[in-house]
């Protein structure tokens, strides 16, 4: 059963309890009141906890909460006045006021993110209605129900308007003394119902992600001279991974062969793992307790078959002499060396013109791709081997030799033009000219 918390103000609890008897999947619902928007910035991140997903009484708290924590990847949907709703209010309305005018009307509701509901489809720019703001960018200010409240006044007072539209449910007690013809407008039953099974299936969806099937494959290497160290690093990596594995109160399952091992694991915990695919926490651990390199290898699939292929094929990628780790998502996107925060995100995706290229110059694709991955993360098609040895995780020398190979293939020329960010002595710089090939 579904958690779902509800923010709401007081003034709104009495509609939006409503939520406890509508006919949707069950659920358990959690009713947090706040007094204004700062309160609520100040009691959000505490109430979020345990909790599956997050409903607002209205857009206004959910358009500020979206601007002051951006971080919070919780789904969160808000109630809100269809355009259903807000006609059958405007019709009823109509019904027994026949000589209104739209112009002599203020809806504090209509944007330009909710289309102004269609309104600007049958009015005309002279009959069109006074409006708070063009964009929801005019309710993220903390003080909006006390500017809102005194636009209201100031068009009453000023007898522009007859009638004002809200959803606001803290306006009426504001402009009660003020004589206001004020008419509050909220959600629908039906309108409450969509939202919440809206929300309901960004949760199921969230937990598939979450509990999907992720893949390490982590291999060592051997010298043919040293073949008695196989069974010591075969029962040195597995300890480690035990370890580590309780350390962070993770289950695991692993798989042993020869040269490596296969931990298979969830989502959720691969994300902990690998601080949201940036840092490996694994890399570090491995590298304080063994005294040997490791190459780990994540893969992301929509089966465990294909989870398997992406992590050897990630690990592979690990050239390094030290410990380090390489991502493929079931996308096929190519993210690494974790750890290093020059990585790249590289498309390992077929591309025939970069499969041309590639037979051209003798290079491997997967090369090609990461050199222009590193061009597009710094903006510039001169490179030194420094920049190949931060953003692929490789040695200068190994950097050298990729650079010389396009030189003798015609794709780089060696340019007197010097990056400011190198130090030290100058050093041979490359243009790369791979659309010329």
């Amino acid at each position: 059963m579904a958690r779902i918390l509800i923010f709401t103000t007081e003034n709104s609890l009495g509609w939006v309890k409503k939520v406890e008897f509508l006919p949707t999947d069950p659920c358990e619902y959690i009713f947090r009141v706040y007094e204004s928007l700062e309160h609520l910035k100040e009691i959000f991140l505490k109430q979020i906890t345990l909790v599956d997903g997050i409903l607002f009484s209205g857009q206004i708290p959910h358009f500020f909460v979206k601007e002051h924590f951006p971080q919070v990847d919780i789904p969160m949907l808000h109630f809100d006045v269809t355009q259903n709703d807000f006609y059958r209010t405007l019709t009823e309305y109509m019904y027994t006021n026949k000589d209104i005018q739209m112009k002599r009307c203020l809806i504090d509701f209509l944007y330009d993110e909710n289309d102004y509901l269609g309104v600007k489809e049958w009015t005309t720019e002279e009959d069109f209605p006074y409006i708070f703001g063009a964009t929801m960018q005019s309710y993220a200010d903390q003080q909006v129900y006390e500017k809102m409240s005194e636009y209201h006044i100031k068009l009453w007072q000023e007898n522009k308007v007859d009638v004002c539209m809200t959803r606001l449910s803290r306006l009426p007690d504001m402009l009660k003394p003020y004589g206001v013809n004020l008419i509050l407008v909220v959600p629908s039953e039906r309108s409450m119902i969509i939202q919440i099974e809206a929300l309901l299936k960004e949760i199921q969806l969230l937990q598939l992600i979450e509990n999907q099937v992720v893949i390490a494959h982590l291999e060592f290497t051997i010298s043919r001279d040293n073949i008695r160290d196989l069974e010591y690093r075969q029962m040195s990596l597995y300890k480690a991974i035990l370890d580590f594995s309780r350390k962070n109160n993770m289950k695991f399952i692993i798989h042993q062969s020869a040269l490596y091992y296969e931990i298979i694991t969830n989502f959720s915990d691969f994300k902990i793992i690998t601080g949201e695919m940036k840092q490996c926490q694994l890399v570090t651990f491995l590298t304080t307790e063994l005294p040997f390199a490791v190459k780990i290898g994540w893969g992301i699939g929509h089966s465990i078959q294909v989870a398997q292929l992406n992590a050897e094929k990630a690990s592979h990628l690990c050239t390094a002499t030290e410990t380090q780790s390489y991502i493929l998502t079931k996308e096929a996107h190519l993210i690494g060396p974790l750890g290093n925060e020059e990585q790249i995100l590289v498309d390992t995706k077929y591309d025939s013109k970069i499969e041309l290229l590639s037979a051209k110059l003798h290079t491997s694709s997967l090369q090609i791709k990461k050199i222009i991955a590193v061009m597009d993360k710094l903006q510039t098609n001169i490179l030194a081997a420094e920049d190949l040895s931060i953003h692929l995780g490789i040695t200068e020398r190994a950097a050298n030799r990729v650079l010389k190979k396009l030189e003798e293939s015609g794709a780089a020329i060696v340019t007197t033009q010097q990056q400011k960010k190198l130090r030290g002595r100058p050093k041979k710089v490359y243009q790369i000219q791979l659309e010329d090939i």
